[in-house]
């Protein structure tokens, strides 16, 4: 008891020294001083019994209570990751690796022009997202951004049926319960551009050779320039039969065409033959398709070369597109029935001929003679 009361009375006298040495700026002296191994804040505790309080608490109270507070974080990370486990589904960018597979199975042609919509458009917004988590305010707000940066509704509407797809695969797959409302924007263009035949004619004179046969065979069939026109060979011309031919599974539809020969189309595809023949004496090689470029290449895109030919002929602004309903309006105008004209190019609804609203020039005179006969009768 006595060994015990002098202890005590021996770090006190010691705190109250380290106290004025603090006032007096002599701390660092006062410690070197003691030289003491078992020296802690100026007290001697090398013969201090393990159940002093102040021991004890001046060698574990503060890394236990450190301790303790970790302890309490893990616990709550652990009851967190409980009650908020991770949103189920795919990823966004797994979602549209299954569409872009969907459509290489599918073998659509859409397949680049969905591929440049991920790749510069949705990837950027949705792309480190998880499916389960794309709100309709998410679309809304994607939209919106599109609509700022200038896109017209039509191109934003391809982009948004590329993501409900992705929210079809997945829940036709069973990784996804259901998807936020996706609703298309108003689409009002609507191109109306037709040729009239003098524009043709002057848009054609200023074309190279081979790009003018091109634009000829489209202002006649009125087929796809770019997967139908461009990739024809020759391995689709019967001369004998007198009819340009599509395979089934080679148009966008799907189905087969045939388009029969006009004069004007057989003496087209009679100068193509022999330039064809003339290329593949000079390159040495076969040449199979149609219209192709000097190097025996197919055609491909041509626009500059196009849109400096349409401003030279007065008509700028034109795309190649509009052949398709030229070729429709002249063979309705020529009085071939509607359901043949649409087969012949390639249009499977009537509802295309009243987009553009084609309708026979027979149909309108036949209608104006109905109205003069019933005035006459008034």
């Amino acid at each position: 008891m006595a060994r015990r009361h002098y202890h005590a009375r021996e770090a006190a006298s010691s705190r109250k020294a380290i106290g004025r040495a603090n006032s007096l700026g002599e701390w660092p002296r006062t410690c070197i001083a003691s030289g003491r191994g078992g020296l802690r804040d100026g007290v001697d505790h090398q013969d201090q019994p393990a159940t002093d309080p102040e021991a004890v608490a001046s060698r574990i109270g503060r890394p236990s209570e450190r301790n303790v507070r970790e302890t309490r974080l893990k616990r709550r990370a652990r009851v967190a990751t409980v009650l908020t486990p991770p949103l189920p589904g795919p990823s966004f960018r797994a979602a549209v690796r299954d569409v872009l597979d969907d459509y290489r199975m599918n073998r659509k042609r859409s397949l680049l022009d969905v591929e440049r919509h991920v790749r510069l458009h949705l990837g950027p917004f949705f792309g480190r997202r998880r499916l389960a988590a794309i709100t309709t305010a998410d679309i809304r707000r994607y939209v919106l951004g599109r609509q700022d940066e200038g896109a017209k509704n039509a191109t934003i509407n391809r982009e948004l049926s590329v993501l409900k797809r992705a929210f079809t695969l997945a829940i036709a797959a069973g990784t996804l319960a259901s998807r936020p409302h996706i609703a298309l924007l108003r689409e009002d263009n609507v191109r109306r551009g037709f040729f009239e035949a003098e524009d043709f004619e002057a848009v054609r004179r200023r074309l190279s050779p081979d790009l003018a046969d091109f634009v000829s065979f489209l202002y006649t069939t009125g087929w796809r320039w770019r997967s139908e026109a461009a990739r024809l060979r020759w391995t689709n011309i019967a001369f004998d039969a007198a009819e340009v031919r599509l395979e089934p599974g080679t148009t966008k539809t799907g189905e087969g065409r045939v388009f029969p020969f006009t004069a004007d189309l057989r003496a087209l595809l009679e100068r193509r033959r022999a330039v064809t023949r003339a290329r593949e004496r000079e390159l040495g090689r076969l040449v199979p398709h149609v219209f192709t470029r000097a190097n025996g290449e197919p055609l491909g895109s041509f626009n500059k070369a196009w849109a400096t030919a349409c401003r030279a002929a007065g008509v700028p602004g034109r795309v190649l597109h509009d052949f398709r309903r030229t070729a429709v309006r002249n063979l309705v105008r020529a009085g071939v029935p509607e359901r043949v004209a649409m087969q012949m190019v390639g249009w499977k609804s009537r509802q295309m001929l009243d987009r553009y609203h084609i309708v026979s020039a027979g149909d309108l005179i036949e209608a104006a003679r109905k109205l003069d006969a019933a005035r006459s009768r008034e």
